[in-house]
């Protein structure tokens, strides 16, 4: 068995085990019709014995889909014990024809038509599941066999006719559970389909949003992000602040190592500050080696401090150590002002970047409102 059919299978069963459950439930009013057309011509003797047995198949079967449903429905450890329920089911409404026909021609008729309507109901019960059909029929046959054995009995035309429906049940039935079961596998089919597909989407959004080289947000990224993110600090009316970061001499790494050793600069001058930023901000790479951060929720003074943070971290040891390379980060910072919009934002940022290059380089400098 493939793990296709597996899957398949178990679903099959899990909405058998549902199904039969809530027709467990249904199961009383059937009674209550049949004990109303009994009522006056069958034994008072005879009711009460069916209604006892009746209600012990019943009690038997909710006992196991009780239990089965605790245990998670599972195939393998369930479905045995399920298929004993559809036959105790069985042996409850064949106590029909053995307690109540023979009594009263009439009543015959309208149990046989009780009867034929259950089987009909079987059939939506049972659609996913034909073994335990048949073993629902054969524990309904139990009873009107006994019947039959004892004499007295529904009359023959009424046992001919439910041994054809029967018979048609479960003649049409696999070729039935055949089409359902095949529709669960092309929903199963589909279903993964949706979800390799909703996977390659967000592969191939994600690609499109991220800087290769260090796999930061890109600058298209970036903007949608800034852009987003101001709009819902205006509504809000909650803080926003902005960090623009350059490298300092990156141009003689470049010069002096090759752009290779370059690029790995930038990819561990990246990973160093991620690993320092909150899970809320947004980290882009907007240039060759500038670099901005996002702060939501960030004022003036946190985000100063944040920014002096990741600075130290770049100048407190090497990104590389063969070859040495050791730049230090210059770093502007900006809060956002009321009405003030994305682009003047990032205009604000990188305006104070440059003047902490201009002022010496590897400091943070607050933007001036």
């Amino acid at each position: 068995m493939t793990r296709g059919d597996a899957a398949s299978g178990q679903i099959a069963f899990e909405q058998f085990a549902r199904t039969f459950a809530r027709a467990l439930w249904m199961t009383p009013v059937g009674w209550v019709v049949v004990a109303v057309m009994a009522w006056g011509l069958a034994p008072r003797a005879s009711l009460a014995a069916w209604i006892v047995a009746a209600f012990v198949c019943w009690a038997a079967c909710m006992a196991q889909s009780a239990w089965a449903r605790r245990g998670g429905l599972d195939r393998a450890r369930h479905q045995p014990s399920a298929r004993g329920a559809a036959f105790v089911d069985g042996i409850g409404w064949g106590m029909v024809p053995l307690f109540l026909m023979g009594h009263d021609p009439v009543l015959d008729a309208r149990l046989a038509a009780v009867l034929c309507g259950v089987i009909a109901v079987t059939i939506g019960i049972y659609i996913t599941a034909p073994t335990a059909l048949r073993l629902q029929v054969a524990g309904t046959w139990i009873g009107l066999g006994a019947s039959l054995a004892r004499g007295g009995g529904p009359d023959a035309a009424i046992v001919l006719g439910l041994a054809v429906m029967h018979a048609l049940t479960l003649s049409f039935l696999p070729a039935i559970t055949a089409r359902v079961v095949e529709g669960i596998r092309l929903q199963q089919a589909n279903a993964r389909l949706a979800e390799q597909l909703r996977l390659h989407l967000l592969a191939v959004e994600e690609e499109a949003a991220t800087d290769p080289l260090t796999g930061v947000l890109n600058r298209r990224a970036f903007d949608r992000v800034l852009a987003n993110e101001v709009s819902r600090a205006a509504a809000g009316r909650t803080s926003l602040s902005l960090l623009a970061l350059d490298l300092d001499h990156f141009k003689a790494i470049n010069d002096t190592h090759g752009h290779a050793v370059g690029d790995d600069a930038l990819r561990a001058f990246a990973a160093r500050l991620r690993a320092l930023l909150r899970q809320q901000d947004h980290f882009a790479r907007v240039g060759g080696e500038e670099f901005v951060v996002l702060l939501p929720g960030a004022a003036a003074v946190r985000a100063l401090e944040i920014a002096e943070r990741l600075r130290a971290a770049v100048a407190e040891r090497p990104l590389l150590d063969a070859p040495r390379v050791a730049p230090t980060v210059s770093i502007g910072v900006a809060s956002r002002q009321d009405g003030e919009t994305a682009a003047a934002l990032l205009a604000r940022a990188d305006a104070a970047a440059y003047a902490a290059k201009r002022a010496g380089r590897d400091r943070a400098m607050l933007a001036s409102d």
